[in-house]
């Protein structure tokens, strides 16, 4: 692949986490130290617990902000438009969506419901070389799939909801010399 030991690319990565009070901030900076330019895509995958087991049950877990978000939809291959106020809710099958934004959506803004009583407030947004640009959402649960994954316990489902926060679609390339950030905010409301 691009990243083989005889690749032409090279980059300085950075992983920074500040924890403060209620919130947690995550800051992921790329910095291409090479001569050649490269595609990339970035994705947070940030695994919440539900608490009480309740993660398909809609009440008390949910995503909520990501209306008008173009969505495409990994296990049904459908793709369409999220037109409605509704949350996002994880039901008895799996759910592996990418929601990416619209027209001049840059940032990412939503709400995780995580449990009777229990939310949190997700933000995340990235530049290129100081330009931002868009911060799609995965929202991701393996329900029955779990039982088949090696890393996963047969019923663990219950207990969470993925929503990663990523730089996933209309991402310019990395030119020589320049850097992307990304970072995400969580925190407990």
């Amino acid at each position: 692949g691009k990243w083989g030991e005889d690749t032409k690319y090279d980059c300085v990565c950075r992983f920074r986490v500040r924890i403060c009070g209620e919130s947690m901030t995550n800051t992921l900076e790329v910095e291409n130290t090479g001569t050649e330019a490269f595609d990339f895509q970035m994705l947070l995958h940030t695994y919440y617990l539900v608490s009480e087991g309740k993660a398909l049950d809609g009440t008390v877990c949910y995503v909520e902000g990501l209306k008008g978000y173009k969505v495409s939809d990994k296990v049904s291959g459908e793709e369409y438009v999220n037109d409605s106020d509704e949350p996002i809710v994880i039901k008895d099958s799996i759910v592996d969506r990418v929601y990416a934004p619209m027209g001049e959506k840059v940032g990412l803004d939503v709400v995780v419901g995580t449990g009777p009583g229990r939310k949190i407030l997700l933000k995340a947004n990235g530049d290129v070389d100081g330009k931002a640009v868009p911060v799609s959402g995965v929202v991701w649960n393996p329900v029955e799939k779990a039982k088949s994954m090696a890393d996963f316990g047969d019923d663990q489902f219950n207990d969470m909801i993925c929503v990663e926060p990523g730089l996933l679609s209309d991402v310019p390339v990395l030119e020589a010399g320049k850097k992307v950030t990304f970072t995400q905010v969580i925190k407990s409301v």
